[in-house]
């Protein structure tokens, strides 16, 4: 009975320990990849439902699929990937695509294994840098908006502090979206040229079906890998935990930019919705959701 009790209090601080690690991680990138996913997804659907499959193309595609595909090749090299094609912009009527990046790696290898995940993720990681840069170097009130970018970086260690990442999440975003519109950035063109390529950036930041197919290969192979780490700290009594944590501070330093990027994605899909639905009552005589 002792034994089967021990097997079960092993198993519990097995898996509270390797959820709380995953969640200090890629709490960000969970949780924002997942909203910029919807945003993006949504608003390139009502392009298609209203002006056709090649509207969104001509409008946001252009600019936006180098760098959804940038993302994916950039990714590639810290994580020993080697790319064997990439087409940055070439539309493909048949299948849909508008760009690809192939890349190969050697399976046995557990970093370019969890190199998938990132590789997935790179359009919203690198998509994220670019509106984070363009804010830097177009917005003329940038200061006070990386004081609201900088304000937000919870670490997401333990059940408690997903509330608190919500709340102050929230608030973040307020401050960022009264930073962002506030009456003197709209006297610059540049802060026009900003909203149009973070829009164009930002619809394009969605995953598409193999990406996610990688996401998730890669994934699972972090959580293993976290697994074994795990056993072999618990049975050694190493305390591989506040490594893993102290990662945790870097990439809640990423919250910030990600917060931007769904407020700029979130404009994107509003504007959309309304501007299309009045298209489409002008000419269709019907409300399309």
């Amino acid at each position: 009975m002792k034994m089967l009790f021990d097997f079960w209090a092993f198993t519990l601080q097995l898996l509270t320990t390797t959820g709380l690690q995953i969640l200090s991680i890629f709490g960000n990138f969970i949780i924002f990849g997942l909203i910029l996913y919807l945003l993006s997804r949504y608003t390139r659907r009502l392009y298609v439902n209203v002006l056709g499959e090649k509207s969104d193309i001509y409008f946001t595609g252009w600019l936006g699929t180098p760098i959804h595909e940038l993302g994916h090749a950039l990714m590639c090299f810290p994580f020993m990937h080697k790319v064997t094609e990439i087409q940055l912009y070439k539309p493909n009527s048949e299948d849909g695509t508008l760009g690809y990046v192939n890349h190969a790696y050697n399976p046995h290898n557990p970093w370019a294994l969890i190199g998938n995940f990132f590789i997935a993720m790179g359009p919203i990681i690198f998509g994220s840098v670019v509106i984070f840069l363009l804010v830097r170097f177009l917005l003329p009130n940038n200061q006070q908006i990386l004081a609201a970018l900088n304000s937000n970086a919870v670490i997401l260690t333990t059940i408690d502090n997903v509330g608190i990442f919500f709340r102050q999440t929230s608030a973040s975003t307020i401050n960022i979206i009264s930073a962002l519109f506030n009456a003197e950035n709209f006297r610059h063109w540049q802060f026009w040229v900003f909203l149009y390529i973070c829009i164009c950036v930002s619809a394009h930041m969605e995953l598409s079906p193999p990406d996610l197919k990688g996401l998730w290969s890669g994934a699972v192979s972090i959580i293993i890998i976290l697994l074994i780490l795990n056993i072999i700290f618990i049975l050694t009594g190493i305390n591989g935990n506040s490594f893993i944590i102290s990662i945790g501070h870097l990439t809640s330093l990423t919250t910030g930019i990600f917060t931007l990027a769904v407020v700029i994605s979130a404009l994107n899909c509003g504007l959309t919705f309304i501007l299309l639905n009045i298209i489409n009552l002008l000419t269709h005589k019907q409300f399309s959701i």
